[in-house]
């Protein structure tokens, strides 16, 4: 891997975390000197990836990023197809609803439609989802063979975010193995306390799962009583957007 290249990435990344960020707060995160922190800025400036905030003056992302994402946003049709869906599924359930992506080994989201609730939760547009412990991770990797399930937990690890996150390999296996029959999968509190989340996946030709919708909301109103009728209207959905995309 080319260092330069590598590095400038680093800072697009680090930008994204922080919004804004100096010269000397870069160069310690990377932990390189200022001057080589000042050369790569000054590198992805030329290509407007970075800009100086009128603000704070200091450096943050630059609308090329913008021109950039809009280009993946037209190669993924499946986001114009689930699109209408999610609208759909956060006004008939008033909780947040996500479209994720498998790539790379990593689950990403590519979508999402904000609940009306007062409360915020954290999946953002972009962000990568624990493919271990996440419901749109498990919805995915529940179809994967067990072989690559174990090559994926030992490149990724298991990280543990609660009490409740599955951190032994095994017993990974065996919950997805449940995951696969049931056909949706359940964080339960095992990211973040307090937040409940059930999601299923999309079935492509040749029945490949690279793509699952989420529903997030607070633990006390994701209850049992209501469970079983947002596992049938995300599958109604995902069944939906799988026969669009058959036909695309």
């Amino acid at each position: 891997m080319i260092q330069s290249l590598s590095r400038g990435i680093e800072i697009l990344n680090f930008l994204k975390k922080r919004d804004a960020a100096s010269i000397t707060e870069i160069s310690l995160e990377l932990g390189i000197s200022k001057s080589t922190a000042s050369r790569l800025v000054s590198t992805l400036r030329e290509y407007d990836l970075v800009q100086v905030s009128p603000v704070s003056k200091k450096y943050c992302l630059g609308y090329r990023i913008l021109n950039l994402s809009e280009g993946v946003m037209r190669r993924i049709n499946v986001i114009t197809v689930a699109r209408p869906h999610l609208v759909s599924l956060m006004k008939e359930l008033n909780e947040s609803v996500h479209l994720s992506s498998f790539n790379n080994g990593m689950v990403y989201v590519i979508d999402q439609i904000l609940g009306y609730k007062q409360y915020t939760l954290s999946a953002t547009v972009g962000m990568i989802e624990p493919i271990h412990c996440s419901s749109v991770g498990k919805s995915i990797l529940a179809y994967r063979s067990a072989s690559f399930i174990r090559k994926l937990l030992d490149r990724n690890g298991l990280v543990s975010y609660t009490r409740n996150t599955i951190t032994d390999p095994e017993a990974l296996l065996k919950h997805l193995e449940m995951v696969r029959k049931q056909g949706y999968a359940v964080d339960n509190e095992e990211i973040t306390m307090g937040v409940k989340c059930v999601a299923t996946p999309i079935f492509l030709p040749a029945n490949r799962i690279r793509h699952s919708i989420g529903v997030s909301g607070l633990t006390a109103d994701m209850t049992e009583h209501n469970m079983k009728s947002i596992v049938s209207k995300l599958q109604s959905a995902c069944s939906a957007i799988s026969a669009e995309l058959m036909n695309c």
